[in-house]
């Protein structure tokens, strides 16, 4: 039991951590670069004079957001396991009770 609660918190501090991290980069910090990007998306719609190629053109975004809104929904479900993972492992951790730091040998 000595060995199990720091091994089981150990891994519980690198999930917490991997979450922390993979959400960061969800985090829309230059918002200045989107908006440009924006803009020029903009920009290259309004530019379309042939209908035919502003059709292809909106079919090969929304393939793309497609594409993006899928890379989501497999990151959603990798965090909810690991969320759950981290949930059995404070049960856990909560059960096993004690101090683990303590030197003196429990009765």
């Amino acid at each position: 039991m000595k060995l199990l609660r720091p091994i089981l918190l150990s891994v519980s501090i690198i999930l917490f951590a991997w979450l922390f991290i993979s959400n960061i980069n969800l985090i829309n910090v230059a918002t200045t670069l989107n908006e440009a990007e924006i803009d020029s998306e903009i920009k290259k719609v309004n530019e379309f004079t042939d209908m035919i190629r502003l059709k292809e053109f909106a079919i090969e975004k929304i393939n793309y957001m497609e594409t993006i809104r899928n890379r989501f929904a497999d990151n959603a479900m990798i965090r909810v396991a690991v969320i759950s993972v981290l949930i059995i492992l404070q049960v856990l951790l909560y059960a096993t009770g004690g101090n683990m730091f303590s030197t003196k040998a429990t009765r």
